[in-house]
């Protein structure tokens, strides 16, 4: 069972108005290319001039939403979303009002700082959320420690920074979420307990996808002058699929470090797969965090990538984009060589034979 407040000031748990009745469609959705998560709802809507004992709703941009939830048969709430809204819709043979609202995230996004990083990443992450006025809530031990300045990027990128600087020591991927409208950082793909998709039970249908289109299995690093001073390479890939290179051109430092290996790194990409499932709604499947998939065609632990809840006529139902974890990653062989390995003395290039250094 879903419920809905509203109030112009913060503090709507306690003081906000409840506007259930009113609400005809609501999505609450979210997405690991975005920082904050979303809720779209529309109300009934009506004029005085055109129905006199309607009293219409005054939901201003700005105003605080509040969603609600309980499991049928329980007393108990939850509360799902919390966030402001950024943008509402009137279309007038509609009789519906339209309106979108964030969660502080979105302000983690929109602000941009301009700070100095030094010390360990989850102090940095706190760092960050003060200076845009965010409050923080559960911060794993992040002790890797950083030095670096943030010159002009949004919120999102600089934690993004700091977190990827986790993931490269100790191996450990994080994603920030908006809980409670705190700031929390979860481990990327924390398992959800109690609960498995299964088309014997909860699911509707799955898609999946498979393609190489996209695939980069090998990377030649240059030098300033069209050296080549390193390759990468995914030898699996390249057996299996056949080579497919890009070139990349290593950079020298200015103002920020520029990583050169891990920006090659990034150009090299493996097999693309794309799984999607839809079925009935669980409001812990939230991107971020992970399912058991037991289905016809998707089978083990997937990440959430994408979720998108609908709640109409009582009926919750929902949309996941999937990436499957795979407990095999990408191997990928460095080897370096000196210029004179590749280069002969009238300008050709000669073969290399990828002998590991």
């Amino acid at each position: 069972m879903l419920r809905i407040k509203y109030s112009d000031t913060p503090g709507g748990k306690i003081i906000g108005k409840d506007i259930t009745s009113y609400v005809t469609h609501v999505t609450w959705s979210g997405d690991n290319e975005q920082a904050a998560r979303k809720l779209e709802f529309q109300i009934a809507y009506n004029v005085p001039n055109k129905d006199k004992a309607f009293q219409a709703l005054d939901l201003k941009l700005g105003g605080f939403v509040y969603l609600y939830y309980s499991e049928p048969g329980t007393s108990g709430e939850m509360v799902l979303f919390q966030g402001r809204i950024f943008f509402r819709k009137r279309t007038t043979n509609t009789f519906t009002f339209e309106f979108t609202a964030y969660d502080d995230l979105i302000y983690v996004a929109k602000s941009n700082i301009r700070a100095q990083m030094v010390g360990r990443v989850d102090g940095c992450i706190q760092q960050v959320c003060r200076q845009i006025g965010i409050k923080t809530g559960d911060i794993p031990s992040l002790s890797t420690r950083v030095d670096f300045i943030a010159d002009d990027k949004s919120g999102t990128e600089v934690i993004k920074m700091l977190l990827d600087s986790e993931k490269a020591a100790t191996g450990n991927e994080y994603t920030a979420l908006c809980i409670g409208g705190a700031v929390n950082v979860v481990k990327k793909g924390e398992l959800i307990d109690d609960y498995v998709a299964s088309n014997m039970t909860n699911v509707f249908s799955t898609e999946h996808s498979e393609s190489i289109e996209d695939m980069v299995n090998r990377v030649q690093m240059v030098d300033e002058n069209g050296n080549i001073i390193q390759t990468l390479t995914s030898r699996e890939d390249l057996n299996r699929f056949g080579m497919i290179q890009k070139i990349y051109k290593s950079q020298p430092p200015k103002g920020e470090t520029v990583d050169n290996i891990k920006a090659a790194k990034a150009l090299l990409k493996g097999q693309k797969d794309e799984s999607s499932l839809k079925g009935l709604g669980y409001v812990q499947c939230i991107t971020g965090y992970s399912i058991k998939v037991q289905e016809e065609q998707l089978q083990g632990t997937f990440y959430i990538r994408s979720d998108t809840h609908e709640f109409q006529n009582g009926v919750h139902t929902m949309s996941l984009t999937l990436e499957y974890l795979e407990s095999n990653p990408m191997k990928i062989e460095q080897v370096a060589y000196a210029p004179a390995e590749f280069v002969s003395s009238d300008g050709r290039m000669e073969a290399d034979d990828d002998e590991e250094a």
